[in-house]
């Protein structure tokens, strides 16, 4: 190698001589960038779709609420969410059990009928009330026709209390001022006659009201 001599400065390359400049760092960081924006806006889309969703999923919710409030017998309009799941699920049992029951007095009923052994009482009235009493063994049928009077109905549930039958179903209806009153019973065993002698009495009971 020549050495300079001692207090002189090595010459600078011509332009001409320089290396030509390099595009790499430049695309890199292009690349970089071009990353950064499409993840963040893949992430918006993202948030976006979890944001629909969740509002969907809150409207849902709200409408099941309210159809349950509105279905639900007992509740009040105001009731959170936690009484409104709690007396839907006492009222489907409630249901269930009813069900239970009714299928067992259509067995009942179906049963007797089969063999002939339905006992239909002729039917006896007053000046304001007719009764007709269709009994299957500790089942009874009650059909009341009488003229409406305030107090009536609780008096005739009274009379069915008072003889420990409980009712399984009672349907009521009044027009023109005409009652008239479905009522079906399970009656208490009276040995051989079934329910029959505790029908007579309720029925005897009813028209002198």
């Amino acid at each position: 190698m020549d050495r300079l001599p001692i207090g002189s400065a090595r010459p600078l390359p011509l332009v001409s001589q320089l290396p030509p400049p390099s595009d790499e760092p430049v695309v890199a960081m292009s690349k970089v960038a071009a990353g950064k924006i499409s993840g963040k806006r893949i992430r918006d889309v993202d948030r976006s779709e979890s944001l629909v969703i969740e509002r969907d999923r809150r409207l849902k919710m709200n409408h099941m609420f309210a159809e349950l409030q509105s279905t639900v017998p007992g509740l009040f309009c105001k009731a959170t969410r936690e009484v409104i799941v709690n007396q839907t699920i006492n009222y489907i049992k409630a249901l269930e059990k009813k069900k239970k029951r009714l299928e067992e007095l259509k067995g009942l009923i179906m049963e007797p009928e089969a063999a002939g052994g339905n006992l239909m009482l002729p039917c006896t009235s007053n000046k304001n009330s007719s009764i007709t009493v269709s009994v299957s063994r500790n089942v009874a049928f009650f059909g009341i026709q009488s003229k409406a009077q305030f107090g009536l109905i609780t008096a005739i549930f009274k009379v069915f209390y008072k003889h420990n039958a409980e009712i399984l179903a009672a349907n009521v209806s009044v027009d023109n001022g005409e009652l008239t009153l479905a009522i079906t019973a399970s009656l208490g065993n009276d040995g051989d006659n079934g329910g029959n002698a505790t029908a007579e009495k309720i029925r005897g009971e009813i028209l002198g009201l």
